[in-house]
Parts: structure tokens; C-alpha cells; sequence
């Protein structure tokens, strides 16, 4: 008879906890010979199994997936499964390829005066949902199935608001209504097939202005009004400034915001479409 080895060694000889042999074993992947003390002891050959379990956790198949492979998959349906295993982390692959591009783009450490980076350009088209209006969630299925499948993606998918425009001068009193949803470029949705229904809208803007927001600001959360304003003002001061009209709806994009006290850092990218 070979060898019995302590949990305690077996795991410290394969690298593992003992709690990892404990979690196999309630899946029936592991059995141990269990002593009237309690004790559970292990033979050499069940090796061969832990790493067999390891090697598939790495993979990404869960502790139930790896106990139905081990225990009751023919050879001939190994195949297909690691087929579609393979698929699931290619798609892992690609989301974190958007994200490390996403993270390439934000700035680093806030300024901590006022004001911005601007440039008149026309921005990628991009897909966007609404889910509220003034403060006010306005939900519906779609709406719900949109954000429930779209938040896999984040954080290339970003907060976003959506401001009426009542006329062409680029002043306050000029913008209506905000809306808030999400949005997502069109480039990376489409690398990533990321879901689409009827709720959701393909905004193609033309020739914007294009404001880049990278400061910190005293909160305002008590004050949607001046929330707005905070967001607004500079933009639009640029448009007076320069003679541009605003020829569209605005959208505001937070691409982060951190909260210290009575301050945010905002990371933010409004798009004002614009003539002139």
C-alpha cells in the first residue's frame, strides 16, 4: 500500500490550500480517506486530479464545470467545451484590450485651477441609452435589459448626459431639460458586439466643439442648477467667444469623478455641436 499523506502536506507538496482540497472535495473531485479522528489523508495518484483542477480553474471553468469534465465528460465532448471556453476569454481578451486603451486616455493628476482643454473636431460616433430625465429615472424593459448588459462593459462604458437645446446662442438659458443614461463608442461596441435594441440610439455627431474637463470643483449636489452651470459655462463661454452656434443637442460625458470631502476631481468631455 502506498503512501498516505496529512492534508496539510499533500496541499504543501502541490501548491495549494487546504481549503482548495476541502472545495474540491465537496464537488466529488477529491476523496480522501477519512480516519474516525477526522483526519482526512490522501494518496499520491489523487495528484494527478488537484493539478487537473488547477489547470482548469486557470482556464476559467468553474468548481462545478471542472467536477462535470472530471467526472462525467467523454473525450469526444472535450472539444466543444473548450471551444466555447475559448470564446468566453477571447471576448475577455478584447473587452480588456478597450479598457487598457480607455485607461490610456485619462489625464493623471487633476489641475487644480479652472478651465480645460478644447478643440473644434467631429467626435466618433458613438451609441447611448437614456434612463432619467431631471434628476427622475424613466425606465422601461428595454431601458432595463440595455444597462443590465451593457454594465459588463464597463468602464468603457461611461455616464453621460444629454441637454436640450432651445435655441442657437450658446448661453444658459439656452439649454432646456438634461437627461442621464450611458453611452459607448461605436468602434469599441462593435469590436466587442455589444448589445443593442430598440432603446438604444446611434448618435453620429457633425462638427463640435469639444471641451475636456480635467479639475477639481466644490461640490454641488445640493444644487442641480449649478451642477449644471459648473458643467456648462466654460463650454459655452468658448462658443460666445469665438462666434460659434450651437446647432444640436449637448452631451456631457464623466469619464470619472472621485469624491474627497467637500470636492470632486472630475474627469469630463462635453461635446457641443456647433456652427460658424
Amino acid at each position: 500500500m502506498g503512501r498516505h499523506y496529512k492534508i496539510g502536506e499533500f496541499a504543501k507538496n502541490l501548491g495549494v490550500s487546504a481549503g482548495f482540497l476541502k472545495h474540491h472535495e465537496k464537488y466529488g473531485l477529491l476523496k480522501p480517506h477519512v480516519a474516525e479522528s477526522g483526519y482526512r489523508y490522501y494518496e499520491f495518484h489523487q495528484a494527478m486530479l488537484v493539478v487537473q483542477c488547477i489547470r482548469l480553474q486557470n482556464m476559467g471553468f468553474t468548481s462545478r464545470e471542472i467536477a462535470d469534465i472530471l467526472n462525467h465528460t467523454a473525450s469526444a465532448d472535450m472539444a466543444a467545451l473548450f471551444e466555447e471556453k475559448r470564446g468566453l476569454i477571447a471576448g475577455k481578451c478584447r473587452l480588456y484590450q478597450e479598457i487598457l486603451a480607455y485607461m490610456d486616455q485619462m489625464s493623471g493628476p487633476g489641475k487644480t485651477d479652472k478651465g480645460g482643454d478644447w478643440s473644434v473636431l467631429r467626435p466618433e460616433p458613438f451609441y447611448y441609452v437614456e434612463n432619467a430625465c431631471e434628476g427622475q429615472f424613466e425606465g422601461s424593459e428595454g431601458r432595463y435589459e440595455a444597462a443590465l448588459k451593457w454594465n459588463d462593459y464597463m468602464p468603457v462604458v461611461e455616464t453621460c448626459s444629454r441637454f436640450e437645446r432651445l435655441d442657437s446662442r450658446p448661453e444658459i438659458k439656452s439649454v432646456g431639460r438634461w437627461y442621464m443614461g450611458l453611452r459607448i463608442g461605436k468602434a469599441a461596441a462593435d469590436r466587442l458586439g455589444i448589445f443593442i435594441n430598440g432603446e438604444v440610439r446611434l448618435i453620429e455627431p457633425e462638427k463640435c466643439l469639444v471641451y475636456h474637463v480635467r479639475e477639481r470643483r466644490k461640490r454641488s449636489l445640493n444644487s442641480p442648477q449649478r451642477a449644471v452651470e459648473l458643467i456648462l459655462e466654460e463650454p459655452l463661454g468658448i462658443c460666445a467667444r469665438h462666434g460659434f452656434t450651437v446647432e444640436g443637442d449637448i452631451f456631457s460625458v464623466q469619464r470619472f469623478c472621485s469624491t474627497a470631502q467637500d470636492e470632486n476631481y472630475m474627469e469630463e468631455m462635453v461635446l457641443v455641436p456647433v456652427e460658424g
